[in-house]
């Protein structure tokens, strides 16, 4: 469950080694609460979490276009890993989504409020780079993008463009599966 009181982002249910920030965690403290032996140890972040260096500036030149396009590998189609390693554009329009490879359209969604886009968790570095993208029911995607900075832009942009159409439902501002998914590497 997540909690947001005041400036701190509070989860539970952590299961996995590593947190990677996403946009939604700018200037907030994050705390995560480590259960070992029945005993609990609460830890959180020095200070708030910063923006990336540049990333307000990359956002707002990739909003004055009327479609974003960012190269990314398909790792899951549907919770099963994706044998493929072709590159496909995931577009972040005004009033859509669209994953395609080439002149193929994997799948072209308008923005919903059973649409859900938010950052992956888990272990090894794609984390950091990686979104989950729940297209409609039946349809969704883990997508690693070549920089982190790509992935955050695409969350922050599809956010706004949701936003702007006044379909944006709970789902996709928090992003359903950051509830069990923070994570401290604790050594």
């Amino acid at each position: 469950m997540v909690s947001s009181g005041g400036n701190i982002h509070h989860f539970e249910g952590a299961n996995k080694p590593i947190y990677a920030p996403e946009p939604l965690d700018v200037g907030k403290i994050l705390r995560a609460d480590v259960v070992s032996d029945s005993q609990t140890i609460s830890v959180t972040t020095v200070a708030t979490v910063d923006p990336a260096p540049g990333l307000t500036s990359y956002v707002q030149s990739l909003q004055r276009r009327s479609n974003a396009e960012f190269h990314v590998l398909i790792s899951q189609m549907n919770g099963h890993d994706y044998p493929s390693h072709s590159v496909h554009v995931f577009h972040v329009g005004k009033s859509r989504i669209k994953l395609s490879r080439g002149w193929i359209n994997k799948t072209r969604e308008s923005y919903s409020t059973s649409m859900q886009l938010c950052g992956v968790r888990g272990g090894g570095n794609a984390a950091s780079k990686s979104l989950f993208w729940q297209a409609r029911k039946g349809i969704s995607f883990v997508l690693t993008f070549e920089y982190e900075r790509d992935k955050n832009a695409a969350i922050i942009i599809a956010r706004k463009y949701a936003l702007d159409s006044h379909l944006l439902g709970v789902k996709m501002l928090l992003g359903s599966r950051v509830s069990a998914t923070f994570h401290f590497k604790i050594w």
